[in-house]
């Protein structure tokens, strides 16, 4: 969340639907919760899923809104107290009956301040309030934190993963009861593909529709691991109905697609737009970093040393021979992978322009 203007109170009423979801089970408590980030990519997907009267939702000014229906809040995650009033601040935190704080600069091109003032002092912020009110935390947290041994990393993904864990620690320290659900990279809906924000997967998958990646440094065989926004909200919902403690992994595990079906999909898509796009070559980025782009140095085409960087910090942690750490057994399994990145894929190209590799003016 941003700094920029004067923080203010401004509640937007709640309406009620006749489509309006089921509110959270018997784990939850009968106050609402209290959303941060209630207009980013998962909690839209989540303001929803929790319902009108079940949660408020706190926004940035100027930001998206958390969905017809909801209740929300305008602060400021970078400032103390939420960027609240002292009174209105006190009247919200004897509202609500937990904090799940789901705001986050996701982007790791982003001044490495504004990622630590939003991800670590914002979580820190929010903590404080859960901790004033007495009611339980639960931080949505990424599973970048989990960084796989030998593998490289740049600068930039290297300060968000930082930041992450140091939220992390917070938590861990607090004084009320907490969780931590580590979501894994997040795509649209999947029964639309709707996003508010095309997060860094969408560069990915556009150099491959292009045909600007003519290399992947990523092992073949290597699982790519994602789930489309609406399931990851039905995950944390349904972790909060069951008044979830400790830390969670909300992953495909398992169930996601290999490196090779993720780029096949792509090409595919590439085909579908009359796009006859090569296959890259598959490699171990390791073995890019360490060998490739010092051996070729400086005569390595600028643009395509950044997108191999791209995929480093982008695919790198999620990749491997093994799989992340799997979502419990509670928890709702995924759709069909492929058929929500396909989704996802027809959405983001009806949202920007796209211009084939070779064919650029």
């Amino acid at each position: 969340m941003s700094a920029a203007s004067p923080p203010h109170l401004s509640v937007s009423p709640p309406r009620t639907r006749p489509d309006a979801p089921p509110g959270p089970g018997p784990g939850a408590p009968s106050r609402p919760y209290l959303l941060t980030g209630a207009g980013g990519v998962i909690g839209q997907s989540l303001a929803t899923a929790l319902g009108p009267g079940h949660v408020i939702g706190l926004v940035r000014p100027g930001g998206n809104r958390p969905g017809p229906g909801i209740e929300a809040v305008t602060g400021d995650v970078t400032a103390a107290g939420l960027g609240l009033d002292p009174g209105p601040g006190r009247v919200l935190a004897g509202r609500i009956g937990g904090v799940v704080h789901s705001a986050a600069v996701t982007s790791f091109t982003r001044p490495a301040e504004e990622i630590r003032r939003v991800n670590t002092d914002g979580t820190r912020h929010a903590l404080r309030l859960a901790e004033a009110a007495g009611v339980p935390f639960h931080l949505v947290s990424t599973v970048y934190v989990r960084q796989r041994d030998g593998s490289s990393e740049t600068g930039r993904s290297r300060v968000y993963r930082e930041s992450k864990q140091a939220a992390e620690d917070l938590v861990r320290a607090a004084r009320v009861p907490w969780s931590i659900l580590r979501v894994t990279v997040v795509t649209g809906d999947s029964r639309t593909g709707e996003t508010p924000r095309f997060q860094g997967i969408y560069a990915a998958m556009k150099a491959l529709v292009t045909g600007d990646a003519p290399l992947v440094p990523v092992a073949p065989g290597s699982r790519l691991d994602f789930l489309p926004r609406d399931h990851v909200a039905a995950c944390v919902a349904a972790l909060l109905a069951a008044g979830a403690r400790g830390e969670h992994w909300i992953t495909a595990g398992e169930r996601a697609l290999t490196i090779e079906q993720f780029v096949d999909h792509c090409l595919r898509f590439a085909g579908r737009l009359g796009w006859e796009v090569p296959r890259p070559r598959l490699m171990d980025s390791d073995v890019v970093h360490r060998l490739i782009l010092p051996a070729f140095g400086d005569a390595l085409a600028a643009d395509l040393r950044k997108r191999l960087e791209l995929f480093t910090d982008i695919v790198g942690p999620l990749t491997t021979d093994e799989t992340l750490p799997g979502p419990g057994p509670e928890l709702p399994a995924p759709p069909d992978l492929g058929a929500a990145l396909d989704t996802a894929l027809e959405y983001w190209s009806s949202r920007v322009r796209l211009v084939r590799q070779g064919a650029r003016v």
